[in-house]
């Protein structure tokens, strides 16, 4: 979709891009670091307010339950309304709600079911976010700049994923627990104070001008979910690639922190620092990759997601092999780089291939299948350590990694291959075979 006419070059933007871009940028970074502060604000929160363990698993159920709970409907309220002005109110109700906790626990009415309760509707929102800011950038950036788009959005929520941890460990020497969760609420009233700002093309409900019939009712909301999951999993399956791309990401990223916690603390016998220096590493390496898709765009998004995903399996078994500490931190230097090219053309190339109206519901859909690969990671991973140890875990996990360019390798090869498919003839051409006289070949005498 085209911008604005109103729209102008932003002067003091990244990249001389356009001002709603860097507005919506602006609040992505608030968002971002406002999020991974509530992370930590959480955790804390819960241990000093709790001696028991099960009371901090229950917070990591809560916050990845709602949206494999809630992804469908939401979805379809996003290609139904407006998703700007679903993401203001996103961003409004996560900052009021993160607010009332230290407000109640200030006035001794804070119980754990009441924070359970919130942290239940803080993660519902929160899950409903991710797919309207993938959703709302097509129609803000011009579709030959998706990539670069993508890849900017990476770039600030990986500045975010940085800069949270950091804010949060300085607000908790100087500050308290309750101290970070007023520091997040303000995060995301800020966030909607950016896209307020943005203008965009107005977007018209484009699913109920297709199926009118559909509208109303629980039974129209399943219908139009049903038609986003089709759209993923029935023939073509154009996209059924990149849902299997992004839950083999979700496999494998989901418990990184947990395997580089155990493989610095009882494998390299390093502890906090080591963990510190082995997350910096693949988060510089995160980063540099997104940068470098702000700036080249691959001819072939496709072959570049299985060529990440190849280099990121190798790595992978490099560490499984190396007793270095120097050298696992140069692997995962480049493992970062190597598996982050996934999420921005994986993103990219679902924004292109997915007709406008039903983009949400198919952001919903991969989203799904991310959140999936993370449970199953997060629960196979302890018992793998426990049998197999953890260096052979990052070695399996390697071999997991290269599973993509092994199935599109098979899959060139056969098409090199096969023999080519007769074209089936048309009916005018088969009764012209049936009545057509044997001719001669035509040897240039006749005039």
């Amino acid at each position: 979709m085209t911008q604005n006419a109103g729209t102008s070059r932003f002067p003091f933007a990244f990249f001389s891009m356009d001002r709603p871009l860097f507005l919506l940028l602006c609040g992505q970074f608030i968002s971002q670091t406002g999020e991974n502060l509530y992370r930590i604000a959480l955790l804390w929160f819960v241990a000093q307010s709790s001696r028991h363990v099960t009371d901090m698993v229950v917070v990591g159920v809560l916050q990845t339950l709602p949206p494999l709970l809630f992804g469908g409907p939401g979805g379809v309220l996003l290609d139904r309304y407006d998703k700007r002005r679903i993401m203001i109110g996103v961003d409004i109700l996560r900052g009021l709600l993160v607010l009332f906790i230290p407000i109640l626990a200030g006035l001794h009415l804070l119980t754990h079911t009441v924070l359970f309760l919130l942290v239940f509707l803080i993660s519902a929102l929160s899950g409903l976010f991710g797919p309207a800011l993938s959703s709302v950038l097509p129609l803000i950036v011009p579709r030959e700049r998706l990539l670069r788009g993508n890849a900017l959005l990476q770039t600030t929520g990986q500045a975010g994923l940085l800069i949270g941890p950091v804010v949060a460990g300085i607000l908790a020497v100087v500050w308290s627990a309750s101290g970070e969760m007023l520091a997040t609420g303000i995060t995301f009233l800020a966030s909607a104070f950016f896209l307020v700002s943005i203008r965009i093309k107005r977007e018209t409900p484009q699913s109920f001008a297709v199926a009118p019939s559909t509208r109303p009712g629980r039974q129209g909301m399943i219908e139009e979910i049903a038609e986003g999951v089709r759209f993923v999993f029935a023939p073509p399956r154009k996209l059924l690639s990149a849902f299997l791309f992004m839950t083999l990401f979700g496999l494998v990223t989901g418990p990184l922190n947990i395997m580089l916690l155990v493989l610095s603390r009882h494998v390299l016998s390093r502890g906090a620092e080591g963990f510190g220096d082995l997350t910096g590493a693949f988060g510089a390496g995160m980063l540099l990759s997104t940068l470098l898709l702000t700036v080249y765009t691959p001819r072939n998004a496709l072959s570049f997601v299985v060529g990440g995903y190849a280099l990121a399996g190798i790595l992978f078994i490099a560490v499984g092999e190396t007793h270095s500490f120097s050298l696992d931190l140069l692997l995962f230097l480049f493992w970062g780089a190597a598996v982050n090219v996934i999420s921005p053309l994986s993103q990219t190339m679902i924004q292109h291939m997915t007709p406008p109206r039903l983009l949400a519901r198919v952001l919903t859909v991969m989203s799904v299948g991310f959140l999936l690969g993370i449970l199953a990671g997060i629960l196979l991973f302890p018992p793998l350590t426990s049998l197999i140890g953890t260096r052979e875990v990052f070695s399996l996990m390697g071999s997991l990694l290269l599973t993509p360019v092994l199935f599109f390798g098979a899959r060139s090869l056969r098409r090199r291959w096969s023999p080519p498919a007769e074209i089936p003839l048309s009916t005018s051409q088969i009764r012209q075979r049936r009545v057509a006289p044997m001719t001669l070949p035509d040897t240039g005498d006749r005039p």
